[in-house]
């Protein structure tokens, strides 16, 4: 075993020596133990050397200062039986250590390891100023070892902080998310004193702000974790190492962006389900940095998904309370619950964590939702508080069905017992023609019937016509269809429709669906179209003939995204997408209106329309402005009144009681037809107005 310091001190020097003299007994192995030192002392060889000649068969060559800013390597050897050598590896003066143990025996020098390993070395000289012993070294790599003599002198190297550059923040895992910092022990030759870590506040490092915050005077202890930092975005860390001869170093300041420490997750427990209200129970936060837990609700679980809204439930401000019972909870079914933790810096948990359950969906729905997920059109009863929706439970790949829903009961009373078959992009009708209340869906270009108390499928109306576009029915008892063609008019009797008159209409074919007849108080017929600027207008006899009196400058703007209603007692068409009334006793502009901005419903009078001012094109997230709010116009006063509502108005209307029916979502939405994730949000509510 040679001491890496030996080595390279040699190889070094035999470059200005000659190697190819014969050996002379003062440089022969079998005299290395000769001329020994026996009077040499531990008291006297303990200190710091460094090594100033060497000198090999005769010669004499003095060993260089390979980088002047760090001084020579050097050797100690210590009173607790340690050896070590600094090796500087560059101008940079960082330095390698190597460690043995030594011991001394009659002037002769044994440095071992722990792997039994030794190598010795004979003093031949020892005083206060110099030491002189002799190594063996395989010099010109003959396979022979030889003998060499090394010089050294006692020496007080130049302190080097390697210390400080190496203060970090810790890598290790555990640390991951804490304000914790790691650096490399003092190792150097003086008596070690403490390490000193100070924290600024704000994004400049500056040290003169600096606060002191923890002293650690153990040598070895070479992490610090800061458990009590401020609550501020921007903090910066350095660190002073101290010996018994003063500031060793300081370090430059780390500094650390708090947003970029994130809270640390719990588990948030299956909850309990106890009648109207939900219990909620979660693991106590270890976080050192918490500051508080936050209950929330959302459509989706898991990561970020289009159309999901998360909104908070409670805010919890001690760690130890680690429970909640919801006693209100959201107007959504089967909602999903997450557990976040705040930290002090203002960040919080993820909803969604591979290594701790975060959220829980749980299976509650308030009595007053609808079990339906979307609705494709919805008909209101005339007499009783209720509404008749037509749309699918759960998957949009389900098949729709009627549901005939009382809102003051919150009773879904009946669901359809037969699914359509075919899709219908004209809204389902309650109409009563002398067989009793029905429900009216059309279905492949045929009137689908069912019985509008029990929902019972009853038969289907062949009209024995192609592309049914809208219906209805007149008080003379005739029903009235369209298609892209013509008007028709028939009488039904029981389970059979039979034709009565027919009527072209407009001679552009529209290829959208969007024509639009209402049967006028008088029994004539208003025929139109989205596209069309005017709309026909038709008598109706008794005996079901048409006769096509004029074409009207009323345009119907019926489309996907808005509606036009007929007001009987009013005596106009209404357009909900342009904001104006169309008097069907004149048929010319009657008035328009700004506020609600999108209207939705009109009194039975005629004298009050309402709607809201969200708009369905607004991009739906928990900061868009939504708002919980129903706007009532009064044509009489031209102005608008605000009413707070429950939840985010849709369609409004009067019943036959006289009250104000919203038709409203619980969680922000486009309009009633839209699906997120399969879940139902849609319930009834009374506007108290005014």
């Amino acid at each position: 075993m040679k001491t890496k310091l030996s080595i390279l001190m040699l190889v070094f020097c035999c470059v200005f020596l000659s190697c190819d003299k014969s050996d002379d007994d003062s440089t022969s192995v079998s005299n290395f133990y000769k001329g020994a030192d026996t009077s040499a002392s531990v008291a006297d060889l303990t200190g710091i050397w460094a090594i100033f000649n060497v000198g090999f068969q005769g010669d004499v060559a003095e060993v260089p200062v390979v980088y002047p800013d760090c001084g020579r390597d050097f050797i100690i050897f210590s009173e607790n039986g340690i050896y070590t050598e600094y090796l500087f590896q560059h101008s940079g003066c960082e330095y390698q250590l190597n460690s043995l143990n030594w011991s001394l025996n009659k002037g002769i020098i044994n440095l071992f390891n722990e792997f039994g390993q030794s190598e010795e070395l004979v003093i031949t000289k020892l005083n206060a100023n110099e030491l002189v012993f002799k190594m063996k070294l395989d010099v010109d790599e003959d396979g022979t070892l030889d003998v060499v003599n090394v010089f050294l002198k006692p020496y007080t190297p130049k302190e080097i902080d390697i210390v400080t550059p190496t203060f970090k923040r810790n890598q290790d895992a555990a640390f991951d998310q804490l304000l914790s910092f790691s650096w490399q022990s003092y190792q150097g030759f003086n008596d070690f004193e403490r390490y000193e870590v100070y924290r600024s506040i704000g994004g400049n490092c500056n040290f003169a702000d600096a606060e002191l915050i923890a002293t650690i005077s153990e040598v070895n202890t070479t992490v610090f974790t800061d458990l009590t930092p401020p609550a501020e975005a921007y903090l910066c860390y350095y660190l002073k190492v101290y010996t018994d001869r003063g500031l060793l170093g300081q370090s430059y300041g780390h500094f650390v962006h708090t947003e970029n420490i994130r809270a640390q997750p719990v588990t948030l427990y299956k909850p309990d389900i106890l009648g109207s209200a939900i219990q909620f129970n979660w693991q106590a936060s270890t976080d050192p940095y918490f500051s508080h837990y936050e209950l929330a609700f959302s459509n989706f679980g898991g990561g970020y998904a289009t159309g999901q809204q998360v909104y908070s439930v409670a805010i919890i401000n001690d760690r130890e309370v680690t429970k909640y019972l919801d006693e209100h909870p959201p107007l959504l079914e089967n909602p999903f619950y997450v557990l976040y933790v705040h930290n002090i810096f203002g960040n919080r948990t993820e909803f969604y964590n591979s290594q701790v359950t975060t959220f829980q969906e749980v299976p509650f729905k308030r009595p007053e939702i609808l079990s339906l997920s979307q609705v494709q059109s919805y008909t209101i009863d005339p007499e009783n508080t209720v509404v008749y929706f037509y749309g699918k439970e759960g998957s949009s790949r389900n098949m729709s069905h009627i549901h005939r829903f009382n809102y003051s009961s919150n009773q879904t009373e009946a669901i359809s017992n037969l699914g359509t078959t075919y899709t219908t992009n004209i809204p389902i009708k309650y109409i009563n023609s002398g067989y009793g209340g029905e429900i009216i869906v059309e279905q492949g270009s045929d009137l689908a019937v069912y019985d509008a108390m029990t929902l019972k499928y009853k038969y289907t109306l062949d009209l024995k016509i192609q592309g049914a576009n809208d219906f209805s029915y007149s008080s003379l008892g005739y029903w009235i269809v369209v298609n892209k063609e013509n008007i028709y008019t028939y009488v039904r009797d029981n389970a059979n429709m039979n034709l009565v008159d027919t009527k072209p209409h407009f001679s552009n074919y529209q290829n959208s669906n969007h024509y639009k007849a209402f049967v006028l108080r008088n029994n004539n017929i208003l025929l139109g179209h989205y596209n069309e600027p005017n709309s026909y207008l038709y008598a109706l006899s008794a005996n079901g003939t048409m006769t096509q009196e004029q074409m009207v400058p009323i345009p119907i703007k019926a489309n996907w995204e808005g509606d036009s209603r007929y007001n009987a007692t009013g005596n106009y068409v209404i357009n909900f997408s342009e904001n104006r009334l169309y008097s069907t006793a004149n048929f010319t502009l009657m008035e328009s209106f700004e506020s609600p901005y999108f209207p939705s419903g009109t009194s039975k009078d005629g004298g009050l329309i309402f709607g809201s001012n969200n708009d369905p094109d607004w991009q739906i997230t928990e900061e868009s402005i939504h708002a919980k709010e129903a706007v009532i116009y009064n044509r009489q006063t031209q102005k608008s009144s605000t009413v707070s509502t429950i939840g985010y108005p849709h369609v409004i209307f009067e019943n036959a009681f006289g009250d104000i029916i919203s038709i409203s979502s619980g969680l922000k939405k486009d309009d009633i037809g839209q699906n997120i994730n399969d879940k139902g949000d849609l319930f009834l509510e009374v506007i108290q107005w005014p």
